[in-house]
C-alpha cells in the first residue's frame, strides 16, 4: 500500500541527503594520508623525516657555523700562536746533543791542540840552550812545563761526548799529554842540575834526562794514535789535521 503522495518529497530529500553525506565521509577519508604514507623509512615519522633532510635544522654546517671539533682555542693562544707549551719553534741554532755541539767540542779540542802545538815547538830550543849553559834556557822550560800542566788539566775537563769515539779520543790525548808533562819535568829537572853543576858531566848519561827521552817517546806513540783518530773529525769541521809531532 503507498503511502500518502506528499510524504514521498520528503523521503527521496532524506535519501539525497544520506547520499551526500556518505560521499562527504568517503571524500574526507580519501584525503588522509594514511598509515602507510605517514611512516617514512626505517619506521621514521615523515615528519621527523622532512627535520632531518632540512639543511636549516640539525646541520651546523648549513647555517654557516662550523662544526664543533673538541679542540677548543685557549685564551692566551688568541694571538695565532700555536704552538704547544714546552716545544720550541726551529730557530735555525743548533740544538743539544746535535751536530752544533759536536762542532763546538771539536773547535775546544782544536784550540787545546793549538796550545801543545806552540809549547812543543820552543822545548827542542830550550834543551838545546841548556846543553850549551844558557841560564835562560831554565826559565824557559819551566813555562812550557807549567803550560803542559795546565794544558793536560784542560784536556781532562773536556766534554767530547757529541764526537765520534769521544771518550776514547779524549783519554787518548790525556794519555799524550800526561807523558809529554813527565818528559817536561824530567828535562827541567835535568836542565837545573846541569847549570847549577857548570854544566859539566855527559848529557846523555843523566837519569833525568834518559827519562825524558823515554817518556817522549810515550808521548809520541799516544800522540800518533790520537791524530789518527783525529783526523776524520778535522775534515768534518774543517779544522787542523795535527800531526803527531806537532802536538
Amino acid at each position: 500500500m503507498r503511502g500518502p503522495a506528499w510524504r514521498r518529497p520528503v523521503v527521496l530529500v532524506s535519501v539525497a541527503a544520506a547520499c551526500a553525506t556518505t560521499a562527504v565521509v568517503w571524500w574526507l577519508a580519501g584525503s588522509r594520508p594514511s598509515a602507510t604514507a605517514v611512516a617514512g623509512e626505517g619506521g621514521t615519522p615523515a615528519a621527523v623525516q622532512s627535520q632531518a633532510s632540512d639543511p636549516a635544522v640539525g646541520d651546523p654546517a648549513a647555517t654557516g657555523d662550523p662544526a664543533p671539533t673538541g679542540d677548543a682555542v685557549p685564551s692566551e693562544d688568541a694571538t695565532g700562536d700555536a704552538t704547544p707549551s714546552g716545544e720550541a719553534t726551529p730557530t735555525g741554532e743548533p740544538t743539544a746533543g746535535g751536530d752544533g755541539v759536536a762542532a763546538q767540542q771539536a773547535g775546544q779540542v782544536e784550540s787545546l791542540l793549538s796550545s801543545s802545538s806552540s809549547t812543543r815547538s820552543s822545548l827542542s830550543t830550550a834543551i838545546a840552550d841548556a846543553t850549551r849553559c844558557r841560564r835562560n834556557a831554565v826559565d824557559t822550560i819551566e813555562d812550557i812545563t807549567a803550560s803542559r800542566r795546565d794544558q793536560l788539566a784542560a784536556a781532562r775537563t773536556l766534554e767530547l761526548a757529541a764526537l765520534p769515539d769521544g771518550a776514547a779520543l779524549k783519554q787518548t790525548l790525556i794519555t799524550a799529554l800526561d807523558a809529554s808533562y813527565d818528559a817536561d819535568t824530567a828535562f827541567l829537572s835535568w836542565a837545573r842540575r846541569h847549570l847549577a853543576g857548570g854544566c859539566t858531566g855527559p848529557v846523555s848519561g843523566d837519569r833525568d834526562y834518559r827519562r825524558g827521552l823515554s817518556r817522549s817517546e810515550a808521548a809520541q806513540t799516544a800522540k800518533a794514535q790520537f791524530a789518527q783518530s783525529w783526523q776524520s773529525i778535522a775534515e768534518a769541521y774543517d779544522l787542523t789535521i795535527w800531526k803527531a809531532h806537532q802536538i
